[in-house]
């Protein structure tokens, strides 16, 4: 059927689209059910939904990975969250704090220690000429 082979095609390209700008870097160039699955529906389909805003669903991305206490996931995430303008330092140190206190204290620990990281590292960039 040419429809669905043409909607799933359409779907990973947005889905790899999505990616790239979400989390920084193209998905991984491996062959894998559970990569498949990410690019086309979280990225080409979710992600992609316009009822909700990227800035929103950037903030509610967050706020789970902070109350999952994924720091990797996260930093990804903030950074990006930051580097495409979609929030500001200051939305995100506010959300920090909004999470402490109903994610739990360990976990918005971990999130201001990552947010911390990343702003660090942005500054030294911008110092730095963004070499």
């Amino acid at each position: 059927m040419p429809g669905v082979d043409d909607g799933r095609q359409q779907r990973r390209a947005r889905g790899e689209r999505l990616f790239r700008e979400i989390c920084g870097a193209p998905p991984a160039a491996m062959q894998a059910d559970f990569l498949d699955i990410t690019i086309e529906h979280v990225f080409g389909e979710v992600w992609a939904r316009d009822d909700v805003a990227t800035r929103d669903q950037r903030l509610l991305t967050i706020a789970v990975l902070t109350t999952l206490g994924d720091a990797s996931a996260l930093e990804i995430h903030v950074r990006m969250a930051l580097e495409s303008g979609d929030l500001q330092e200051s939305e995100l140190q506010g959300a920090v704090v909004h999470l402490a206190h109903y994610a739990g204290w360990p976990r918005g620990s971990m999130a201001f220690q990552v947010l911390a990281k990343v702003i660090a590292e942005r500054r030294a960039q911008s110092a730095d000429g963004g070499r």
